[in-house]
């Protein structure tokens, strides 16, 4: 498999960032999701970028820059906190929604600088 972005290389500045199942974080450029599927996870056609990605193991994060939330689509088994905190802070944000796929639960939480999964969230 070929991921045709560059790695984030630890910088969370980025408005998109996608992490790989192995834990390498890419950015990825505004619109660009459907190019990283393709390239990813051809077999998940059909299905919104983002969410697909979700499905093949990948987490997307991304602040859009019109908020002070961040957005977050990672797989249900997903539990590390430490890039969502990492991006969280790069962008300042106030809040973190965490869209678990495929269960479709929805994790908020006001402290995203310090999320924890295992800390308090609400969850839809």
């Amino acid at each position: 498999m070929t991921v045709p972005f560059p790695p984030a290389e630890g910088e969370f500045r980025a408005h998109q960032i996608a992490i790989a199942p192995d834990g390498t974080a890419y950015v990825v450029p505004s619109g660009f999701h459907e190019r990283l599927r393709q390239a990813v996870a051809p077999d998940r056609e059909g299905r919104d970028p983002k969410v697909a990605l979700a499905g093949a193991g990948w987490v997307c994060l991304q602040a859009d820059g019109m908020t002070d939330r961040i957005n977050v689509d990672a797989p249900d088994r997903f539990t590390d906190a430490v890039p969502i905190r990492q991006f969280a802070r790069a962008h300042d944000a106030g809040s973190v929604a965490i869209a678990q796929h495929p269960s479709d639960e929805v994790i908020r939480s006001t402290t995203p600088s310090t999320f924890s999964f295992d800390g308090p969230a609400d969850v839809e």
